[in-house]
């Protein structure tokens, strides 16, 4: 394998990012938080001036996310998160993903849809997620958390011209559902139309819900009338869900997935996330070439960077599922073997076809999708949170459970509801990730969180996105642009980028994700791109240990903004 010095080309390339005009970020000494919605992130704040630490604010937050932001999150859906503790030096995973309902089958989807209505819902898992990151070391009282919330479902909030986007995508099929026909859109004589721009939509029935999770917990949420009347509206709508499955859901503790990148340390999520694995991967496979991170915008670097991409997203289809029910051999993928051996695979000379990876059939070209969000947090203690949570496409099923206001997934589409087919992200999978009765289905979400080299206990990064398949070749790249080039993380978030997921085969490419030189030599070592207009938002955050001040960013390709604290 050629490894040759890139070292002149590699100090040229950063000296030009250092004199590239950068963002002029305020800064913060109290903490900060970065959400995809303002509302959101001022209840992040308003945890951190109540003398709440990073979980309360990332509870939160999550919690008016399911509120003000029906197209990526609510409490119908689920997650990860992943978590520092300053006080122990913990780190901790923590899976509240979604479950396939007893009642599921393999081949249930061969003639009904796993995207839209009742069959494509799984077993939510955002509420008892909460709970359990709250009780594992937040401090303020739950109702305290979820008076935001309730607040925001009370008063309403104003319709945003992303809310506009996302509901005219999926007017028809919210027009489908009575209960969500009646919330996120308006009537109209001939067909129910998307609310326009500054008008202010409440949800009371969600408010009421949300007052009796505050006042009896997620057991609330789980057990009598709530989930009674989920499974009461779900069934007649022709669902699988049945009050066992809500009954019987329990979040799981993981071992938090760690690997290194330039000397730092950093923290993600194992499987059922996929989106660790590819990290480590690619992130060993350009340290074992001795090659610059994609940041950095080498020829080279962003050639093993795409072929790294190939390999991790074939192995992915190969052997990822729920580690609960299917073999994952994590720490053979993961080890420094596996990794070298990876890394011999790629040629510097050629673009590796797609189909020398695997013999899965080509698919068609999907588009992006950025219908999930993330929430990063480190307060002035060094409590770091970094929280992914879904409902899968906008607006999930467009189904909401009766009277109780909550808006429910449609996560069973990200199983491979027939081994080798593409979900609504053109990802493939296979066997391992089947449809199976309790399996948690694959996810791409990979909240993350970096530490400094010196110092492997405090957290200098945290970060995250949306974007479906996209999601963890965003947080490389943030990475990359924060640790290879030294952007400040306005400059890191807002960054164009490249993407490959192996099928199809093809580089995808954002606005100015990479200049036309560097494009055409990619293409002569056989590279196909196209260029794509909707990206997952970065919500990231960061700490100088040297002023003691933390910045954050909300990608500008969103609606957030972050906020921050000084005491």
């Amino acid at each position: 394998m050629s490894r040759p010095s890139k070292k002149p080309k590699l100090v040229a390339a950063i000296a030009l990012l250092a004199a590239s005009p950068v963002l002029a970020l305020p800064s913060y000494s109290g903490g900060v938080i970065a959400t995809a919605h303002p509302l959101a992130s001022a209840a992040g704040k308003e945890m951190l001036a109540r003398g709440g630490n990073a979980i309360d604010a990332a509870v939160a937050a999550a919690f008016v996310l399911a509120v003000v932001a029906p197209y990526y999150n609510g409490l119908g859906g689920g997650g990860f998160a992943v978590a520092h503790l300053a006080g122990t030096g913990e780190d901790l995973a923590l899976d509240f993903r979604e479950v396939a309902p007893h009642a599921a089958s393999r081949d249930m989807y061969a003639a009904a849809s796993s995207i839209d209505g009742s069959l494509a819902i799984a077993v939510p898992g955002a509420v008892a997620g909460y709970e359990a990151l709250h009780r594992r070391g937040g401090r303020l009282p739950w109702k305290v958390l979820m008076a935001p919330a309730i607040r925001a479902a009370t008063e309403g909030f104003l319709i945003s011209p992303r809310y506009r986007e996302l509901a005219t995508l999926r007017r028809n099929c919210l027009a489908s559902d009575t209960e969500a026909a009646s919330i996120f859109l308006r009537r109209s004589p001939e067909a129910p139309t998307v609310p326009e721009l500054g008008e202010r939509l409440r949800q009371p029935r969600l408010a009421a819900t949300l007052k009796y999770i505050a006042a009896s917990g997620a057991r609330a949420f789980y057990r009598g009338p709530i989930a009674a009347e989920a499974v009461r509206s779900v069934r007649a709508k022709g669902g699988i869900l049945d009050a066992k499955d809500f009954a019987s859901f329990t979040v799981r503790w993981r071992t938090p997935l760690e690997g290194k990148y330039r000397g730092s340390r950093f923290v993600t999520m194992p499987p059922p996330s996929a989106g660790g694995v590819l990290m480590v991967q690619v992130f060993g496979i350009l340290e074992t070439m001795n090659l610059p991170g994609p940041g950095v915008r080498s020829i080279d670097g962003l050639h093993a960077f795409i072929e790294a991409l190939k390999l991790a997203s074939a192995e992915r289809a190969k052997w990822l599922g729920d580690p609960d029910q299917t073999k994952v051999p994590l720490g053979e993928l993961t080890s420094s073997k596996h990794i070298i051996e990876m890394a011999g695979q790629i040629s510097l000379e050629r673009a590796r076809p797609a189909s020398e990876l695997s013999d899965f059939a080509p698919i068609v070209r999907t588009p992006g999708s950025q219908n999930t969000t993330h929430i990063s947090v480190i307060d002035r203690h060094g409590n770091a949170v970094a929280l992914t949570t879904t409902i899968n496409h906008a607006f999930g099923s467009c189904v909401v459970a009766g009277s109780t206001g909550v808006l429910m997934n449609n996560e069973m589409d990200d199983f491979a509801t027939r081994p080798g087919k593409p979900n609504g992200y053109g990802q493939v999978t296979g066997e391992a990730n089947a449809v199976a009765s309790g399996r948690i289905p694959l996810s791409s979400m990979t909240p993350t969180l970096v530490f400094f080299a010196d110092t492997p206990h405090r957290v200098r990064l945290a970060v995250g996105s949306p974007g479906g398949t996209t999601i963890p070749t965003t947080v490389v790249q943030v990475i990359s642009n924060v640790l290879d080039c030294g952007l400040d993380i306005g400059s890191a978030v807002a960054r164009g980028r490249i993407h490959n997921q192996w099928l199809p085969d093809e580089v995808l490419i954002d606005q100015n994700g990479i200049d036309p030189a560097t494009k055409s030599a990619l293409a002569l070592r056989g590279h196909q791109f196209r260029y794509q207009q909707r990206w997952g938002d970065a919500e990231a955050v960061l700490f100088d240990a040297a002023t003691g001040l933390f910045t954050a960013a909300s990608d500008p390709r969103n609606e957030g903004e972050p906020r921050g604290l000084d005491p």
